[in-house]
């Protein structure tokens, strides 16, 4: 039967390979479960068979590079739940990019001009904040940072979110396309390809809406995760 005591030891071993947050519990329990069934079936002390798991998961605690952009290290198995997460968020905010595109197309067909220009207003309205939300959002990922929580919370995002978002920023303003692109959609959609709006400007003011969107909406998902992963470990040990 493991104590409450060595299950603080255990939790302990963990953080100071800095593994946190849901991870750290899974990877407890199933260190604890280990340790029982080594114990019943060789008959050792709690300490030996502490040892014989932790060289049974050196592998997976192995460090290594947390990203191609940094020197610190983190444990291998940390690594790929970040890269799958990493990998997770992406794909979600090209869904989010997917999707809202879909929704303009959409609302070309069921919308006459001025209703379709008006409701894109309200939209870009409200795209107009999403810049100032990444930024405080980033701020309070910085002020958790700070209160201690860096030393046992790893954050692993592959590319930088503020990273992402000023570059897009700036490939949106730098790329040679129509900027209303919602303007675009409605009459290539409605009445064609009509003088500079060929079919090759319009699929390329698609594609490149769907890649800022997807920077974007990675950005924001990126902070939304980092800080939710301090907020749970301030829940659970605090």
């Amino acid at each position: 039967m493991i104590t409450f005591f060595q299950e603080r030891e255990i939790e302990k071993y963990l953080i100071e390979k800095k593994i946190s947050g849901k991870l750290l519990v899974e990877i407890k329990d199933h260190i604890v479960s280990q340790i029982a069934d080594i114990q019943d079936s060789k008959n050792l002390s709690f300490e030996d068979a502490f040892e014989i798991t932790k060289a049974d998961w050196n592998k997976d605690l192995t460090l290594v590079r947390k990203n191609m952009f940094s020197r610190q290290k983190i444990t291998k198995i940390a690594y790929e739940v970040d890269r799958a997460t990493n990998r997770n968020l992406f794909l979600k905010s090209m869904l989010c990019a997917l999707l809202f595109v879909g929704f303009e197309i959409i609302l070309t067909f069921v919308l006459n001009e001025n209703s379709y220009v008006n409701v894109n207003k309200i939209i870009k309205a409200v795209f107009f904040f999403l810049p100032f939300s990444i930024i405080g959002m980033y701020i309070r990922q910085k002020s958790l940072e700070n209160k201690n929580y860096r030393k046992i919370i790893v954050i692993n995002n592959f590319v930088h979110p503020l990273f992402v978002f000023a570059f897009t920023i700036v490939a949106d303003n730098l790329v040679d396309l129509p900027k209303k692109s919602y303007i675009l959609i409605y009459n290539f959609i409605n009445f064609g390809p009509q003088g500079e709006i060929t079919t090759s400007v319009f699929t390329k003011s698609l594609l490149a809406g769907i890649l800022f969107f997807t920077l974007y909406s990675f950005s924001y998902f990126s902070l939304k995760e980092n800080i939710r992963r301090f907020k749970d470990y301030k829940k659970n040990y605090s």
